[in-house]
């Protein structure tokens, strides 16, 4: 009975250090995957700053147009002249807008198209076949020949 025992006790202490190092396994796992969530939680928090950053960027840039587009300094006389040039296109463009939304009441003349499909697609087709070129039998060719030698 001695053997048997040993046998047991071998075998339940090889099932403990396989549980042991399954929940080792397991831990590690859970560990990874909270650190996984954490840095896509603080990514997304990254980015998220980084609009904001963004918009308060744009924020400083319209309130300093505002402020100085009179009298820029530096290289912000080249940047504050596009927004102005962008500004004057856009009402240019919105008052065409305005015209031309003014014209659709105003009625459009009918215009009368008398076409005969068959004509059109007629000429279509003759247009895209290619020419026919006029056979001549074998006999008549060879003969013809000659006659083009003595002409030259």
């Amino acid at each position: 009975m001695k053997d048997f025992s040993e046998i047991k006790n071998a075998v339940l202490s090889s099932i403990g250090k396989a549980a042991d190092a399954g929940k080792d396994i397991a831990n590690k796992a859970a560990d990874k995957a909270k650190s996984g969530a954490r840095i896509a939680k603080l990514s997304m928090e990254i980015a998220g700053e980084k609009e904001n950053m963004k918009k308060a960027y744009i924020e400083i840039g319209k309130l300093y147009y505002d402020t100085h587009k009179d009298d820029p300094e530096g290289f912000f006389i080249q940047l504050c002249d596009e927004v102005s040039l962008a500004q004057k296109n856009i009402a240019d463009k919105e008052a065409e807008i305005e015209a031309l939304k003014l014209t659709e009441d105003e009625p459009v003349a009918d215009i009368e198209i008398d076409i005969e499909f068959e004509k059109v697609v007629a000429e279509d087709e003759a247009a895209a076949e290619p020419e026919a070129v006029e056979e001549v039998p074998a006999e008549e060719a060879q003969a013809a020949e000659p006659e083009k030698a003595d002409e030259e």
